[in-house]
């Protein structure tokens, strides 16, 4: 509830510098203990940042520019899979030439970047746009305007319990968490033993396995932008989703059971990485269709929780006993990303009918629409503003 109560692009960046200042500490430990105690505070600011970004991508754009926007900055990830891979071979190399273990260095070197990042959010990104340093007075009333359209506002410091309530009954709010648990169990999976893998299954050396990491990274950067960029054609981000949900399926398929061709396999898993457009997806139906900042919350946070829960599980599918194929896990991923496509298919059908449902009653007159000034700022949920439609 932080999130709600403080300004979000300060509290995101120091959030930001935290968490680099705890990525740097991972070179200290001497033991588990000490180790796993990093890592707890760790995730904990972690859990934060994705959240904030999502309410800030809400602030700035439009409804149907949102999904593009979410891509930018998820798709990222790519980016830091490239960036982290090759600063961890160049170290790999030259091990055993500085003063410390050439895995203590990347931590140390990743955390200072992640630092500057925090520092560099916390310069430039103002709290709201209507208080963009960067813009003048009439530049600030038109982001007013444009904004507008999204019937959502700029957010509300205030706790609201009956927003509480209604994100906890909605029926969506609960597909996008199981859907999170669903594609996270994979994701946490091959994130743990993704390297272990590409070792044992595919053959490669312990630092050529980190050079494999990275066409995969590209695939994340490449193609959840360009998914997403198929909305200005295409417009329904639930459809495309979808679509991306079952190459997911058919990547994981070829990774689980084309036991006789090792380039179909590398190529289901790099296929893989084209997975977080699902995630994305989700995210920025939190920014267009979900209204209420005190709702908005309450899904971000149940979508992480479910994020965290899928992490958790996933790595427990990969059973050492199984080794070096761990079938269990490899079919374990294939029915998460089965049960994914049926959940997001579900949610895309839930706001087309609620759409139709609503224009309907609009063409009839029979919609009851609250007597209220400048009712897009009102802080009013989905559910209560019926002149919301639902991005599809």
């Amino acid at each position: 509830m932080a999130l709600q109560r403080f300004p979000v692009a300060k509290l995101s960046g120091i959030f930001i510098v935290l968490w680099g200042m705890i990525l740097c500490l991972h070179a200290a430990p001497k033991n588990y203990a000490g180790f796993i105690t990093l890592r707890t505070l760790l995730g904990i600011l972690e859990s934060a940042v994705t959240p904030a970004m999502v309410i800030i991508t809400g602030q700035w754009y439009k409804a149907d520019e949102q999904f593009l926007r979410t891509a930018y900055w998820f798709a990222c990830n790519g980016f830091g899979t490239i960036l982290g891979s090759s600063i961890a071979y160049g170290l790999a190399i030259r091990e055993g030439s500085y003063s410390l273990e050439a895995w203590k260095v990347l931590f140390v070197v990743i955390g200072c970047m992640t630092i500057s990042v925090g520092f560099m959010i916390l310069l430039h990104i103002p709290d709201l746009p209507v208080k963009a340093w960067f813009l003048n007075e009439e530049q600030r009333k038109q982001v007013v305007v444009r904004i507008k359209s999204n019937n959502q506002g700029f957010g509300n410091k205030h706790f609201k319990m009956h927003q509480l309530k209604e994100a906890l009954l909605d029926i969506n709010t609960w597909i996008c968490f199981f859907f999170a648990i669903a594609i996270d169990i994979p994701n946490g999976a091959l994130t743990n033993f993704g390297a272990i893998l590409l070792k044992d299954v595919f053959g490669y050396s312990s630092t050529g396995s980190l050079l494999m990491n990275l066409p995969g990274g590209a695939v994340e950067l490449v193609g959840c932008i360009l998914f997403a960029w198929l909305q200005k054609y295409f417009k329904h981000k639930l459809a495309i989703s979808t679509f991306t949900m079952v190459l997911t399926l058919v990547a994981v398929c070829m990774l689980a059971f084309a036991m006789e061709s090792p380039k179909a396999r590398l190529a289901g898993y790099y296929l893989f990485y084209i997975s977080p457009v699902g995630m994305i997806c989700c995210l920025s139906c939190f920014t267009s269709n979900v209204a209420g900042h005190t709702k908005k919350i309450t899904v971000n946070a149940l979508f992480l929780i479910g994020y965290c829960v899928g992490n958790l599980i996933g790595p427990q599918t990969f059973i050492a006993a199984q080794a070096p194929e761990y079938r269990g896990g490899q079919i374990s991923m294939v029915v998460c990303y089965a049960v994914s496509v049926v959940l997001i298919s579900w949610l895309y059908y839930n706001y087309w009918a609620e759409n139709k449902r609503r224009d309907k009653l609009a063409a009839e007159g029979a919609l009851e629409i609250p007597d209220i000034d400048n009712i897009e700022f009102a802080d009013l949920t989905d559910k209560e503003n019926v002149k919301f439609r639902y991005q599809l």
